[in-house]
């Protein structure tokens, strides 16, 4: 099997070795891993487990405890065993996961057999947290690597003598998973219990996972490829650093941006929040945010092409998460950027952060202040690992903005000079970093009589071509008879 990888980077693990990320030089194997991140990842729904009865279809369902470690795949095939994970990572040698592999698995195995499971690590006192992977996997040639285990959850490839192939259904795949791992220590298949009912799966939800037992519940509904995630659910104390106004409504808020702050006092954003918010919460925000907004040299735009108007840091909520994580669909971290602020904010460089699902607005938290302690960064530490959340955010040097055309008009209207700007500039920093626009089109309008004075637009653009169609456009829509250019 050394041909499917390169050991070429590879680092020790104790008397393992450990390679970066692109280890797999195997295009099918690299491609079969990332790819079953990918599906399972689009395939899970989490819920709460006062959910179960709304969510959970009728009929028998498969039910685990979540393990709480990350994702790998056991690769066996003529004789060797090694460990990836979704981004290339290898883990070769003498591991005793992979020792034991060889021993007990590779025998039966039929072919180049893949195994998707949860690489843990067990904890003195306490329940495996994702946390201890990263700890046993450190220290080098001294790594705890003696405290690992390895529940396999699923059939990727290959199989035994019963089904040299993954069957089609899941039953049968976790059968043949539960023959080839069959005497297994650190090595053995997920324990899985046949079940019905959402009662049943709230009896397993208490004997396994409440108060802290374990993560949660898997829950495979055999008539159904959904799985769902039965984790209980958690708060986090977050500043509202912007939002968005409802279209049909300016009047009321539609999305809040939230950031928590590291031990630098630089902030991190961790997500958006729309959910949970009444009527009577959403022209609440409106009225206590609009006086807060702030310049900003960063623009953070919504699904729905909305820019965030930033605001000051002052206001502190308490949000409720189905869930969190730290990686994309292929196994990649999450980047979020870190923030810095000063009578504005300022983008100094993204940084591994989260993903939040179904984030719910709870309450304003006018208790907290906004410090590294009431609105810690670290309160995601007590469900998942966040890696350099102690590494300080630097901004890389950029190349300076290009103005191409700033154009300014001016009306008086009952008896004030109402002002609109259209400004378009090349950012010159496409190629240094691909998340910036080569072309910002900005069109300002401000009216003092109006309710809401300022009002702007933003447009981006791929080329300078663009750009000027769009703001010919613009002034086009926007500058009518009584409007005088200055």
């Amino acid at each position: 099997m050394p041909g499917h990888y390169t050991l070429d980077e590879a680092s020790p693990l104790g008397p393992a070795k450990l390679t970066p990320a692109g280890a797999i030089v195997d295009p099918t194997l690299a491609g079969m891993v990332a790819s079953y991140k990918r599906t399972i990842a689009s395939s899970y729904r989490s819920i709460r487990p006062d959910e179960l009865r709304k969510y959970l279809p009728a009929g028998e369902l498969l039910v685990s405890p979540k393990v709480d470690g990350q994702i790998w795949f056991l690769v066996l095939d003529e004789g060797d065993a090694i460990l990836v994970n979704p981004v290339g990572r290898v883990i070769a040698g003498g591991h005793p996961v992979l020792v034991e592999a060889t021993q007990v698995a590779g025998p039966r195995a039929q072919g180049r057999t893949v195994i998707a499971g949860e690489l843990f690590a067990l904890r003195r006192g306490g329940r495996p947290r994702v946390g201890d992977v990263a700890v046993a996997m450190s220290g080098g040639a001294r790594a705890e690597v003696a405290r690992m285990g390895f529940f396999g959850f699923d059939l990727v490839a290959g199989g035994d003598a019963e089904a040299p192939t993954p069957p089609k259904e899941y039953p049968e795949r976790l059968a043949a998973l539960e023959r080839l791992l069959e005497g297994g220590k650190r090595l053995k298949c997920v324990r899985t219990e046949r079940i019905e009912g959402a009662t049943e799966v709230l009896r397993l939800y208490k004997e396994w996972a409440e108060g802290g037992a374990g993560e949660g519940l898997v829950v495979r509904p055999v008539a159904e490829p959904r799985i769902y995630k039965v984790k209980p659910v958690f708060t986090l104390d977050a500043v509202v650093v912007g939002y968005t106004r409802r279209r049909e409504q300016d009047t009321m808020a539609r999305s809040l941006l939230l950031a928590l702050m590291r031990e630098n006092g630089q902030f991190q954003l961790v997500g958006t929040c729309g959910g949970g918010l009444s009527d009577v919460d959403r022209a609440a925000f409106v009225e206590r945010l609009e006086p807060l907004e702030c310049a900003s040299s960063y623009r953070h735009a919504s699904r729905e092409g909305a820019l965030y108007q930033l605001v000051r840091p002052e206001v502190v909520i308490e949000i409720e998460i189905a869930d969190v994580q730290t990686e994309d669909a292929v196994g990649r971290p999450v980047p979020r950027m870190v923030l810095e602020f000063d009578d504005g904010w300022r983008p100094t460089q993204a940084l591994p952060g989260v993903s939040l699902f179904a984030p719910r607005f709870k309450r304003v938290r006018d208790d907290k202040q906004v410090n590294p302690t009431d609105i810690r960064v670290g309160q995601l530490l007590e469900t998942v690992l966040v890696e350099q959340l102690d590494a300080p955010a630097e901004a890389p040097d950029r190349p300076a903005s290009t103005v191409l055309l700033r154009r300014v008009w001016t009306k008086n209207t009952k008896g004030a000079v109402a002002v609109r700007k259209l400004l378009v500039w090349q950012t010159n920093k496409e190629r240094v970093d691909a998340r910036w626009p080569a072309w910002v089109v900005h069109w300002t309008d401000y009216s003092p009589t109006r309710k809401a004075p300022l009002k702007r637009e933003v447009k981006l653009a791929p080329d300078q071509d663009v750009a000027l169609l769009i703001a010919e456009g613009l002034v086009e829509k926007h500058i009518k008879r009584g409007w005088t250019e200055t």
